[in-house]
């Protein structure tokens, strides 16, 4: 069995690696406001991820009535809220609960 040195040095170190990690971006931070490829991507990636997301979330028997309409309900209110409120985090968090609402209702 490990001792309690080995053990702490492995979490500092990681600890460390992930910190210093995290940190390296923002020594970049002024060359790459002025990169137009990062401008670029800046501008298409929320979108981009969003479409990965609900391509990986949505479920296997999305044809089946009981699978598909409390995925349209949830979807429905997103975008609702969305145009709305213009608030991507709301939206999110909304189209969430009525899912949620939804699977955990008794039928």
């Amino acid at each position: 069995m490990p001792d309690n040195l080995y053990l702490f040095s492995a979490i500092a170190l990681s600890a460390a690696l992930t910190f210093a990690l995290r940190a390296l971006p923002f020594t970049f931070i002024n060359k790459l406001r002025s990169n137009n490829f990062i401008n670029y991507l800046a501008g298409r990636m929320p979108l981009g991820i969003m479409v990965v997301l609900l391509a990986s979330t949505i479920p296997a028997g999305i044809m089946d009535l009981a699978v598909a309409w409390p995925v349209a309900a949830a979807l429905a209110t997103t975008v609702g809220l969305h145009l709305f409120k213009s608030n991507a985090v709301l939206s999110v968090l909304g189209g969430t609960a009525v899912y949620v609402a939804i699977l955990s209702w008794p039928l």
